[in-house]
């Protein structure tokens, strides 16, 4: 009995030693939460100020022109005026035809204007209605406006550059000059005009 007495009072004394235990516990207070742990490595949301991908843009290609294979360019001497009006001066220069006939025009084209400031062309006011190569003749047929008409001594100079630079094609043989589709006794009225200029006679 003795022992069940011991036994009764050791479980009292440990059941107070628990319920004093609880007593002391503070319940934790009202109003506040828990702060989850922040959690690294979240993707950015939309307008948050994330990386924006850019897609390249690609320029738009440039074409380089390039030259028309079918025109060939061809060197030859034409002739021009000097400064005051007293003397030819021969002058190199290069003309760009397509077909071998088209040299005839192309370098009567380069009498009209003056290469450089030290020349004058002679053949200004002139426009060609027709150039064809015929049997060994150039058939010119001319208009010419009032400021293309010169003295005795330009209209002399004139025919002199219209032959040398004619007469350099070795095919030309002769030249027959018409002007409006008429035969003519002279040009400008000072030079008697042959019909038609023969290569002898340049």
């Amino acid at each position: 009995m003795h022992k069940t007495w011991q036994k009764g009072m050791a479980a009292a004394a440990i059941a107070a030693l628990l319920l004093a235990g609880c007593g002391t516990s503070k319940a934790p207070l009202q109003g506040t939460a828990e702060t989850p742990p922040s959690k690294s490595g979240q993707a950015a949301q939309p307008g948050t100020g994330g990386d924006k991908t850019t897609t390249p843009t690609t320029p738009p290609e440039t074409s380089t022109p390039k030259p028309d294979p079918e025109k060939k360019e061809l060197k030859i001497k034409a002739y021009y005026s000097d400064a005051q009006l007293e003397k030819l001066v021969q002058k190199d220069v290069t003309i760009s035809i397509k077909q071998d006939q088209d040299k005839y025009l192309a370098a009567l084209n380069q009498l009209k204007k003056s290469p450089d400031d030290k020349t004058i062309p002679l053949f200004k006011g002139f426009t060609y209605k027709s150039v064809a190569l015929k049997d060994g003749q150039l058939n010119l047929d001319v208009s010419i406006a009032d400021d293309g008409r010169l003295g005795s001594g330009g209209e002399e100079m004139l025919l002199d550059a219209l032959q040398k630079t004619m007469f350099q094609f070795s095919e030309v043989k002769s030249i027959e000059l018409l002007v409006d589709g008429k035969q003519v006794e002279s040009l400008m009225g000072h030079m008697d005009l042959p019909h038609p200029i023969k290569r002898s006679q340049s």
